[in-house]
């Protein structure tokens, strides 16, 4: 399979022209506008443009044991990509209110693999109301546009055909103060996928979901509750095993105890502990109920560092991962830490170290014998260097190591990823 053909017109990047001279007058038209209407707004809204090149040494996430020949008709997995990004934010109070949003494009182009050449479109939309004194909430919506991620496919079939991927969230949810002590806090979600490619929608999915917690807020501002939620997932297009097409519905329900501790004036705590069910429309046998927890342990020792210590059982919501021909769902355990060191007024260092265990389960093809089960063993260590010289400059360096060990044949992988990147706001 070859991938050294450029895409023409699909996905995203044609449409736009020549990509890289339609951005720099886009960006040079919103600084301008940004510039003159900053009297207006106020520095509430925002114009930038940015640029990365990234190396990545392992692209499609193929196997170590497989032949980049063989698989991707090229002679080797690494690849440079060149990122341009222009887009506004914006950030406007309003009395007790507060808009926020954003738009931004980003185009990819590859050296060599020019048939994942993508532009990106990234859309954001927020309200932050307050209606008395009891009574607050939020209004958000996004939507993006990229491509899936190349990682998540069953049994290490790589594609070298681009999936695009859109994804739509939104998220309406309103807290209510009964007394001073008593919280009761509602929300309603809907989330959207929709995968262009034909083999990978039978992963499509609406996701609508419903929440409603009661908390109860001491004079120090600790909380503990009680959080209820239901999901009912809907994915319209069969998937056919063995011929026959199989409905992936669901109902999810799940209750946990919340709690959220500021030990001190340097460390806070933010756990959840419960149980979570899901139920399929077809095929009983895949219906799953297990523990889960969160917890994220924030610690302060100086005005410059923070450590970030997390832990984690629990399904991973629709928009976290799509598994591309894996049906069902992921249960993912994991740990991680998170440092971030402030050396200067200008320049901050940041890491990551990630350990996850991720079970593929709920697959139609478990429940009737016609795929193995499959589980992965992901670890990530990461290190960011950020120099900003001024308000409006923001420069980075970012080094990314990543390996998977897997029960599934040829779905091991690992890739070092190293990307400089420079931001320019207006």
């Amino acid at each position: 399979m070859s991938t050294s053909e450029h895409s023409g017109g699909r996905g995203g990047g044609a449409a736009f022209g020549p990509p890289a001279l339609v951005l720099l007058i886009l960006a040079a038209g919103a600084a301008s506008w940004a510039r003159e209407a900053r009297a207006l707004w106020d520095d509430k809204l925002e114009a930038f443009v940015a640029h990365s090149v990234t190396r990545d040494d392992n692209v499609f996430r193929i196997s170590g044991d497989s032949d980049p020949v063989s698989v991707l008709g090229a002679p080797s997995k690494a690849d440079k990509v060149k990122t341009t990004s222009v887009g506004l934010n914006l950030d406007m109070p309003l009395s007790r209110q507060r808009i926020l949003g954003g738009l931004s494009f980003s185009t990819n182009r590859y050296d060599r693999f020019t048939v994942l050449d993508f532009t990106e479109r990234h859309a954001r939309a927020g309200w932050q109301w307050q209606v008395g004194s009891d009574l607050s909430g939020r209004l958000a919506y996004t939507n993006d546009h990229a491509l899936a991620s190349l990682a998540n496919v069953q049994g290490g079939v790589q594609s070298g055909t681009p999936n695009p991927l859109e994804t739509q969230k939104t998220v309406l949810d309103a807290t209510y103060r009964v007394t001073p002590r008593w919280h009761l806090r509602g929300e309603v979600s809907r989330i959207e996928q929709e995968n262009e490619l034909a083999e990978r929608q039978a992963n499509d999915i609406r996701n609508d979901g419903a929440g409603l917690a009661l908390f109860y807020v001491t004079p120090a501002e600790t909380r503990i509750g009680l959080d209820l939620q239901r999901q009912d997932g809907e994915l319209p297009n069969a998937q056919l095993v063995n011929g026959s097409p199989v409905d992936n519905s669901y109902r999810q329900d799940r209750v946990a105890v919340v709690f959220d501790w500021t030990l001190s004036g340097r460390s806070r705590l933010r756990a959840s502990a419960g149980r979570v069910e899901r139920s399929f429309v077809q095929l009983p046998q895949r219906n799953h109920a297990t523990r889960i927890f969160h917890a994220d342990y924030e610690w302060r020792p100086t005005g410059k560092l923070t450590l970030v210590a997390a832990a984690q059982r629990d399904i991973a919501a629709p928009d976290e991962v799509n598994a591309g021909v894996n049906i069902g769902f992921v249960l993912v355990k994991g740990i991680a830490l998170r440092p971030a060191y402030r050396m200067t007024e200008k320049v901050s260092v940041s890491g990551l170290l990630d350990y996850s265990d991720r079970e593929y389960l709920g697959d139609p093809g478990l429940a009737m014998g016609t795929v193995p089960p499959r589980s992965d063993r992901v670890r990530t260590a990461a290190l960011a260097i950020a120099y900003q010289p001024i308000r409006a400059v923001r420069l980075g360096l970012g080094v990314r190591r990543e390996t998977r060990s897997s029960t599934a044949a040829a779905a091991d992988y690992d890739a070092d990823v190293v990307s400089l990147s420079a931001r320019l706001a207006f």
